[in-house]
């Protein structure tokens, strides 16, 4: 499992209500779209959600910045964990950056070989109004992936990955800049449980 945040390239192109509608359409394909919910929302409809969240987003006039978090949440070729794994598991990777309490749309997307969640969060805090930017939240997300596939029972294989990684790192000569990488490389797995 892969979690990534998707940064918006300029702030004009931050817009909550066009990536949830870009996430939840299934663009005229039988299979791409799966299960949609919204997330601490008080709204019937994914277009009242959207609603919601763009009111709670322009209560807070301060934060500048981007308002919306897009996070995508990726499994293996041919991995298909059912519904309540992946409602969990979206669950906890929002919780664990912050956002358990913040408003989201999130779509199962079945599009491509991975099996992927995308997931748009509303920054502003429904009842603060205070903008949340998680601290280094790739770091954040490696370990909230890791100890979701721990507790799924799929870890051996990505260790097994990583120590293929490693090997492979091992048998490089140790001159130049290989050496950098090779003690990057070896000090990531070695902390690795």
């Amino acid at each position: 499992m892969i979690a990534k945040h998707v940064p918006m390239r300029s702030l004009g192109k931050s817009d909550f209500a066009g990536l949830a509608n870009y996430i939840t359409d299934a663009q005229s394909k039988d299979h791409r779209l799966g299960q949609v919910q919204a997330t601490n929302c008080e709204a019937g409809s994914i277009q009242d959600a959207i609603t919601e969240v763009l009111a709670t987003q322009h209560t807070n006039t301060r934060a500048k910045g981007d308002k919306t978090y897009h996070l995508i949440v990726s499994f293996r070729a041919g991995e298909q964990p059912s519904a309540d794994t992946l409602r969990a598991i979206e669950e906890r990777i929002c919780a664990g950056l912050g956002y358990g309490e913040h408003q989201r749309v999130s779509a199962v997307h079945n599009d491509t070989d991975n099996l992927h969640i995308h997931i748009a969060i509303n920054k502003i805090h429904p009842t603060r109004y205070t903008i949340l930017e998680p601290f280094n939240a790739y770091h954040t997300l490696g370990q909230l992936c890791e100890k979701l596939e721990r507790d799924r029972g799929r870890l051996a294989v990505d260790l097994d990955r990583r120590a293929g990684v490693r090997a492979a790192a091992q048998r490089r000569p140790r001159h130049g800049g290989a050496a950098n990488i090779l003690q990057i490389v070896g000090v990531v797995v070695a902390d690795r449980p």
